[in-house]
């Protein structure tokens, strides 16, 4: 019996060899993204893996099983270095709704940061495979496989295969239950691609992308959670900034370390002196010293999630709103909601590209907005040079030019209104730029040096603080225009940043923060970003409020202050004048963040305050239960749209109902 086995070896070693080098590719990217060196659920991996090693035993010559291999190992080496790049660059891993993203993401890939130890080590085995297995091929044609030994791969291939389709529509079918969102919660899992690998990630996501439906259920059960809880008109600063126009302002990338310098937060940032840096960034410190200001408030998701998020509070889990619902009505967005009530007019800019993310088409279908300018309509109807987001060369749009251009539509002076700006000049990728030549001269003339190119993370800095300068530049725009107006007493004015500047891992050089090597840093402290509000003249000295905040509590924050009554239910924050507290769920990175904590499930948690305790944790526990009943709900009111019958004319006239309208 073993001269047979040993026989069967050597006679198919090159079956056993590609096995063997496709775990050592698997587990490479595994580590250099997670850490582990190992799969936690290897199954669908393995499956998979089985599959394309058992075709081999088929193949009657050792050429083709050489060729056959090679092929499936390139394949395999390149899938994998894709997904790699992707998550250092973005800290996710792959997703089926990320297709929807794929044109957006190519075009942003300006430089792809390989990664030196998975091309090293993966590519000279893949190569030493190609090259060396050749000289020992043997050149004769082996014997077809039994009648009974094809029988039995076939079946077992079919049995997986079913068992593969069966189990993930199983899962799938299941998915709204209030017990899948549960698991999100408590359920073990793995850091990063350590969970299932690349390849079993991709094939699990394919499955579940392709049998993943919402279970709408009883629509009447869903209108009776939403209309279960209405604001309780309580909240400190409620209807502060009632009938003011507002004006959002989401800064791409915006960081508390573009304008200030603390050694002890961000002691690769600034260090020039403050008064220095109130001269090269005069309107960043005039709206910091006179509005609300969010010293707590963290953000961590991709724009676009960011932007909806502030735009109507909540997001579905599995779908990205901009391409797999931009024909819905989205009734209590702030847009529709101005005009509901107010027959307010919201207008939306951008001076990045019109059909980026889809915007074009989803704003104003879905979100409600009248009109989106983007750079295409600003150089048409201005006659401005505004470039191609996308030229290839690293530019980027200036904000200032952008609000120059735009501001008598912006803010007009024979209506309210209500305008949303989303920047792009602190974008990354930062490198230098022609069109930032006068912010270099002014940081030149005051010490501050363009660092050596090799010096990366240094010089990635320089460049986002000369982007930031024009930002500020932006921002004093905007205060004139308003003041010239007579519009600044009687407008309210929500700054804030949409993520971290994790281009060029800029955050963490410039905090010092390095999760990957450095399990105690504080995790959470790489997404807390700006945000700010200006009541109008009713803040002239600067607040602080010191909560945690994120995201999700934008719109209430807004809602509350402008006297807006709403249905508690479809929102996932709070106002940030109120005394309760929100959790942060990201849906882009699948985890929960508070300032104290940052866990993928209470049984994952990666970081933890010293002072957290089991009275803190069983309250974002329940918290985090609420919100995920949320979630399970605005997932069924998006799969079902439904505010886009008779449901949306009902809630229109419930919103003016409880508004007094």
């Amino acid at each position: 019996m073993m001269k047979k086995i040993k026989a069967f070896i050597r006679d198919n070693y090159i079956p056993f060899l590609f096995a063997l080098l496709a775990v050592v590719i698997e587990l490479t990217a595994v580590f250099v993204t997670s850490g582990k060196l190992f799969i936690r659920s290897p199954w669908m991996y393995f499956t998979v893996l089985g599959l394309l090693t058992a075709l081999q035993f088929f193949l009657r010559t050792d050429r083709a099983r050489h060729i056959w291999s090679s092929v499936l190992l390139s394949v395999l080496f390149v899938f994998d270095l894709v997904f790699i790049v992707i998550y250092e660059m973005t800290g996710t891993i792959f997703d089926f709704s990320m297709l929807n993203l794929r044109g957006d993401a190519m075009a942003i890939l300006e430089s792809v940061p390989i990664n030196f130890l998975y091309t090293f080590l993966c590519g000279a085995l893949l190569s030493a495979f190609v090259v060396f297995v050749r000289d020992f091929e043997d050149p004769g044609v082996r014997p077809a496989p039994s009648h009974l030994f094809r029988k039995v791969i076939a079946s077992v291939m079919a049995v997986v295969m079913l068992c593969h389709v069966g189990l993930v529509y199983a899962t799938a079918a299941k998915r709204e239950e209030d017990k899948f969102l549960q698991d999100k919660i408590y359920e073990e899992s793995a850091e990063g691609y350590a969970e299932q690998g690349v390849i079993g990630n991709l094939v699990s996501e394919m499955y579940e992308g392709a049998f993943n439906e919402v279970e709408v259920g009883s629509k009447q059960e869903i209108r009776d959670f939403i209309y279960s809880e209405t604001s309780s008109g309580y909240t400190p600063y409620y209807a502060a900034a009632r009938d003011y126009n507002v004006v959002t302002i989401l800064g791409e990338t915006f960081e508390w370390f573009s304008f200030i310098a603390d050694p002890e937060k961000y002691p690769n940032g600034h260090f020039l002196p403050e008064e220095t840096l109130r001269q090269l960034y005069p309107n960043l410190y005039e709206f910091y010293e006179t509005s609300m200001v969010m010293t707590n408030f963290h953000a961590r998701e991709k724009t676009d999630i960011s932007e909806n998020l502030s735009l109507f509070g909540s997001y579905p889990l599995d779908y990205y709103t901009n391409y797999d619902y931009e024909d819905n009505t989205i009734a209590y967005s702030l847009p529709n909601l101005m005009q509901t009530l107010y027959g307010v007019e919201s207008k939306s800019f951008h001076n990045g590209n019109y059909t980026f993310y889809n915007r074009n088409e989803y704003l104003t279908r879905a979100v409600g907005f009248s009109e989106y300018i983007a750079c295409e309509q600003m150089a048409e109807r201005y006659g401005e040079v505004f470039t191609d987001y996308f030229d290839g060369a690293g530019e980027r749009n200036m904000d200032s030019q952008m609000i120059l251009a735009c501001r008598d539509e912006m803010f007009p002076t024979d209506r309210r209104f209500n305008t949303y700006i989303t920047t792009i000049t602190m974008h990354g990728r930062y490198d230098r730029r022609d069109n930032l030549q006068p912010y270099y001269e002014q940081l030149e003339a005051v010490g501050f040096y363009e660092p050596d190119e090799e010096d990366e993370e240094a010089y990635a800095f320089y460049h986002y603080a000369a982007a930031a300068m024009d930002f500020d530049k932006a921002l004093g725009i905007i205060m004139d225009t308003l003041r010239e107006r007579d519009l600044l007493d009687n407008t309210l004015i929500v700054l804030f940043g949409d993520h971290n500047a994790y281009y060029q891992t800029l955050t963490n050089y410039v905090k010092d923060i390095y999760p990957k090597t450095d399990r105690d840093c504080d995790v959470t402290e790489l997404y807390r970003v700006p945000m700010m509000i200006k009541i109008g003249s009713q803040t002239t000295e600067r607040k602080e409020i010191t909560k945690f905040t994120c995201t999700a509590d934008i719109l209430p924050t807004v809602m509350s202050l402008l006297g807006i009554n709403y249905y508690t239910n479809l929102y996932y924050g709070t106002s940030v004048f109120d005394r309760r507290e929100s959790v942060l769920y990201s849906r882009a990175y699948d985890v929960f963040l508070t300032d104290k904590l940052y866990f993928n499930t209470l049984d994952n948690i990666i970081y933890r305050t010293a002072d957290v305790t089991d009275e803190y944790l069983d309250s974002v526990e329940q918290q985090c239960l609420t919100l995920m009943k949320k979630v399970s709900y605005i997932n069924r009111i998006f799969a079902s749209d439904m505010f886009g019958g008779k449901d949306g004319q009902t809630f229109a006239d419930n919103m003016r109902a409880i508004n007094g309208r």
